[in-house]
């Protein structure tokens, strides 16, 4: 069922968290790309092997149930490099993501806290040109957990000076919602991998709630 049009993010918040792959960036294509290309240069089939919210160790681990005794270490290294390879080709915003941090950058701090690899974390951001809207962004050697941890998201917290409760959080994927619900934030998903698990639920960031979101900031 359809969720009431008349639920609406809160008007007073502390900061914006949000994740990166899919929430802020269209990545979701390199990510699997990427997977992919592991169980494709051992000769095998990768259908079903990406894991959405992952990190690359989560499809490491999964590669070395098919082929138990490979380098961890070295796997990992070959992924993130495929990874930054892809994204390299050409990284854009998702929908709306763009006049929603820089409309809320003006306002109050922002951060990304993402599943990612902190080195393509700060490639995207250097990309897409956005170092001076964020307050941090946030990769999974940031941290000692990555999601669903909630890690991730109270560290963010924590280098924007407010109290994680007082955070909005953006998350597409049920492992970064469980991250997010675990560290005590409001919660915004989007898309359906997720819409249930969260406060609001929207399709995308051109929602009319979103593009009319102006909250005031927690002194």
């Amino acid at each position: 069922m359809p969720e009431p049009q008349t639920r609406q993010l809160p008007a007073r918040i502390g900061a914006v968290l949000f994740d990166m792959d899919n929430t802020l960036v269209a990545s979701e294509d390199a990510w699997f790309a990427a997977s992919r290309k592991l169980w494709e240069d051992a000769g095998a089939d990768s259908t079903g092997k990406g894991i959405l919210g992952g990190t690359v160790y989560d499809v490491v681990d999964a590669y070395l149930l098919d082929f138990p005794g490979s380098d961890r270490d070295e796997l990992s290294q070959r992924l993130i490099s495929t990874l930054g390879a892809a994204l390299a080709e050409g990284v854009r915003p998702t929908a709306g993501a763009l006049d929603l941090i820089g409309r809320l950058s003006a306002r109050l701090p922002i951060t990304i806290a993402s599943n990612s690899p902190s080195v393509i974390v700060q490639q995207v951001v250097a990309a897409l040109r956005w170092q001076s809207m964020f307050t941090a962004a946030l990769g999974t050697e940031d941290v000692a957990n990555p999601k669903p941890a909630p890690d991730l998201y109270t560290t963010a917290a924590l280098r924007c000076g407010v109290d994680i409760a007082d955070c909005v959080i953006f998350e597409d994927s049920p492992m970064g919602a469980a991250a997010a619900r675990a560290a005590g934030a409001y919660l915004v998903t989007i898309g359906p991998e997720a819409a249930h698990l969260g406060d609001l639920n929207v399709a995308d960031l051109t929602d009319p709630r979103i593009l009319n979101w102006h909250p005031e900031v927690i002194r």
